[in-house]
């Protein structure tokens, strides 16, 4: 895998072959009916990755781990996020390390009460914070993101399980991911006031980066990431839908526009293997389908460089009736470089960029959006809001103005200028 796709897959979050009969599993005999997504704003779901700065010291530098410490502040942050911008939705992601009540220790598979496991702050603060946005009519999309995909060995040189934070996967990852996953969900709808806040979970993670989209894509060379994730999603997939009551958003998905050697010999069927495989073994072999499919976006990609409409492919992969329920996620927008990818937004403006991503939700009826991110940090200048708390209002104005057309229900003008 490209050094290139390797950092594609970082920024925020990463069918070959198919499994042998050993890595089966049971599939259900018919398929359930969809939920339906029952958001509790209005209109499309419009909002942003929420990354607010923790104070450190004191608490851990970490803000959700932090949350009781800075719980004050942090909803004077919302109340001025909603004003500034009027958004409806939040992405808030949850990362494996700070929700262990032991260091890089991840649930044994037979641990039957989270508080055996948990780091119960963390898991109490998330309760407390959705309840918060509750007060305010938002509602969140709770990213859990853990590393413990493939085991260990497979693509050894780059599990992150190696480090000092994220756990070490066995051979058989998907058992401790499917207490973890569980059981969070199953605490936090019980504990919060109105699980209405949770607008869906998402099932994350990445072995190499832990906070990222999960390697479903095409990967030949490495057969046994393909193999395994496979068998992750299948043992996973079922339990994770059935614990939530609330609605369920697929494996985030990634298309690849690496523009290096390797992926530049592919076709852009291979640069959109994610969905296709993700889709098949969802619908196909599960008969479990998601009530939202979640996907990175990038500018510029409908059509790419190349020529090709990528979002219309995702469409047609996907299948028309499932564009209302692609939330289009992490747009790769202002502050984002792209260099060394087929994608070129150098002639559009960080203002101009957003219109192009709100053009495309309204061209394919998206079921909504968020931004990524509203907060700076020192190496990622990709916020709404600078470090030291002024907002961009050249990004703002355009947010406000097209959250404000989404509650409507009347999508704004598309730009004729832009691609």
């Amino acid at each position: 895998m490209s050094r290139v796709t390797r950092r594609l897959a970082m920024s925020h979050r990463l069918h070959a072959v198919s499994i042998a009969a050993a890595l089966a599993i049971a599939v259900a005999a018919s398929a359930e009916p969809v939920r339906e997504p029952s958001p509790q704003a209005p209109g499309r779901l419009r909002g942003v990755h929420f990354n607010p700065v923790s104070p450190s010291p004191p608490g851990t530098g970490h803000w959700l781990a932090d949350y009781h410490l800075i719980r004050d502040r942090v909803n004077r942050e919302l109340d001025e996020l909603i004003e500034e911008t009027a958004v409806n939705f939040l992405d808030l992601m949850v990362l494996i390390p700070t929700t262990l009540q032991e260091k890089a220790t991840p649930p044994s598979d037979d641990a039957e009460d989270v508080r055996a496991w948990a780091n119960m702050t963390t898991l109490d603060n998330l309760v407390a914070f959705l309840d918060d946005c509750a007060q305010r009519d938002l509602v969140v999309e709770v990213d859990l993101a853990t590393n413990m995909w493939i085991p260990a060995r497979v693509d050894a040189d780059n599990h992150i399980g190696r480090s000092e934070w994220w756990p070490e996967a066995d051979e058989t990852p998907w058992t401790e991911s499917v207490v973890w996953y569980t059981q969070i969900i199953r605490y936090v709808e019980k504990s919060v006031r109105d699980p209405r806040s949770i607008a869906c979970w998402v099932m994350m993670g990445n072995h190499q980066w832990g906070g990222a989209e999960p390697v479903t894509w095409d990967c030949p060379e490495k057969p046994d990431i393909a193999a395994y994730t496979e068998r992750f999603v299948k043992e996973v997939w079922p339990r994770f839908r059935e614990a939530a009551a609330r609605p369920v958003g697929s494996p985030i998905l990634l298309p690849i526009f690496a523009d290096d050697a390797y992926w530049n010999e592919k076709t852009p069927e291979v640069r959109l293997s994610a969905f296709r495989n993700v889709k098949r073994w969802l619908v196909d072999d599960l008969a479990m389908p998601p009530d939202y499919w979640v996907m990175s976006t990038y500018p510029c990609c409908d059509p790419a460089q190349d020529g090709v409409h990528y979002l219309r492919e995702i469409v047609r992969i996907l299948g028309p009736d499932a564009a209302r329920r692609i939330i289009s996620t992490d747009f790769k927008g202002p502050g984002h470089p792209l260099d060394g990818q087929i994608v070129d937004k150098s002639h559009l403006s960080d203002a101009e960029v957003l219109r192009w991503h709100f053009d495309k939700v309204d061209a394919y009826g998206f079921a909504g959006w968020w931004i990524w991110s509203y907060m700076d940090r020192e190496t990622d200048p990709t916020g709404l809001r600078r470090l030291d708390g002024a907002w961009k209002r050249n990004l703002t104005d355009i947010v406000r103005r097209r959250a404000g057309a989404d509650a409507d229900g009347q999508p704004a003008p598309p730009s004729a200028s832009l691609p």
